[in-house]
């Protein structure tokens, strides 16, 4: 089955990852791709599915960021929001928010109907490499299984990339791929875990990154929060 757009998920993960892997601190210019390099990753030894929790209680240590349809808890540190309010904050209030949101603000502009929400640790990580979280949505033909999106995403991952792991999971009762990558620009490494939902003709693309340095600490929080992911008003 020939899926329209479909590789638009891979390379939404890539653009996502690559702003984070600028010059120290995650803020400047993409530097010319390097080999990738595959990071030391502990993963879970088997897929299991993320089911919602029985109520929608926000985890201690986490808040709320509402993308209009969408809900996620993320850590109580990250700053942002919805695009559609972001994009409209004054040039002032982009300034406060720091370069790294400007970067990602004009990958925003290029196509604000796809992204939904963006969310980002302003503090700097070891790594030099920005922590942020990204949800898109983008349609699909109706009756896409999880396997097919992740055939397509797969066929069209950029060599920048290496997949680390791969499967197929549900993430708030929802049918998912998911996906663990390794990037390497310019010698910084950032792990990226990006989660396909599937949700009738549409897809949400709920994506987190990081440096590779920080992905054991982080992977725990990721966890938790993918596990708060539920659409509705």
């Amino acid at each position: 089955m020939t899926i329209p757009h479909a590789g638009r998920f891979g390379f939404a993960v890539l653009a996502l990852a690559a702003l984070a892997c600028g010059l120290p601190g995650g803020f400047g210019p993409i530097p010319v791709p390097g080999t990738p390099a595959t990071p030391a990753v502990f993963l879970p030894s088997a897929w299991t599915p993320t089911p919602p929790p029985p109520t929608r209680e926000i985890p201690l240590g986490l808040k709320e960021f509402d993308g209009g349809w969408v809900h996620i808890c993320l850590p109580e540190g990250f700053v942002g929001g919805d695009v559609e309010t972001l994009l409209q904050a004054s040039a002032s209030d982009f300034k406060s928010l720091g370069p790294y949101f400007t970067n990602v603000a004009e990958v925003i502009r290029e196509e604000p109907d796809s992204f939904v929400l963006w969310a980002f640790d302003p503090v700097e990580g070891t790594s030099g490499v920005a922590t942020g979280v990204s949800i898109t949505r983008e349609e699909m033909p109706s009756g896409t299984t999880a396997e097919e999106l992740r055939e397509a995403a797969l066929s069209v991952m950029p060599s920048e990339m290496k997949v680390v792991d791969q499967g197929v999971t549900e993430v708030g009762g929802y049918k998912a791929v998911k996906l663990v990558l390794a990037t390497n620009y310019g010698g910084q490494r950032a792990i990226t875990v990006a989660y396909a939902i599937l949700d009738g003709d549409r897809v949400w693309n709920v994506i987190y990154g990081t440096g590779a340095d920080e992905f054991v600490a982080r992977s725990p929080v990721w966890d938790q929060s993918i596990r708060t992911f539920w659409l509705g008003k």
